[in-house]
């Protein structure tokens, strides 16, 4: 049994957002926010609140936040004035950690990090994207949103809150 409480639902009314109005839902990530380096919510909640997600509802967002504030809130709506074409859109940050190609426990290479990205929460994603990466339940007990629209071959564009626009796509 999945534990509600691991992914809290927010209608736009209730956060008060400007864009997107009733077709927008936010859910709080109350999980697994430090296991890695980015936003892991709990598969089978996830499964069940992409289920019971009203039907006018076509975009979804995701905070690492329990309660978004204010700061995260005014970000969404900047991200859903300018979320236009792709399946998801996502804040990023550059990768700063050293990467490295490993064949088995043989390091190979160092990797350019110039062109690589982290992806950071908020993540706002189209419903039907989210809906056909949901389709087949995750192996995974704890997943990324994105991550998993993006193993379905859908199209993540990136947010830069500096520009406040959506620069290229990750692929």
């Amino acid at each position: 049994m999945s534990s509600p409480h691991l992914l809290r639902p927010f209608p736009a009314r209730q956060l008060g957002l400007v864009e997107g109005g009733d077709r927008v839902m936010v859910f709080g990530v109350l999980g697994g926010r430090y296991a890695g380096p980015s936003m892991l919510a709990h598969a089978p909640t996830l499964m069940r609140r992409c289920n019971e997600l009203p039907p006018e509802v076509d975009i979804v967002a995701f905070v690492d936040h329990a309660t978004p504030d204010a700061a995260v809130v005014a970000r969404i709506d900047d991200m859903l004035a300018v979320f236009d074409g792709g399946d998801a859109l996502v804040c990023f940050q550059k990768t700063t950690e050293a990467m490295k190609e490993v064949a088995g426990e043989v390091v190979v290479r160092g990797v350019d990090r110039s062109q690589l990205v982290a992806v950071r929460s908020p993540e706002v994603i189209r419903r039907s994207a989210l809906d056909r990466a949901m389709t087949n339940p995750p192996a995974e007990l704890w997943v990324n949103p994105t991550a998993l629209v993006a193993a379905c071959g859908g199209v993540i564009k990136l947010f830069s809150p500096i520009t406040m626009a959506a620069p290229p796509s990750l692929g």
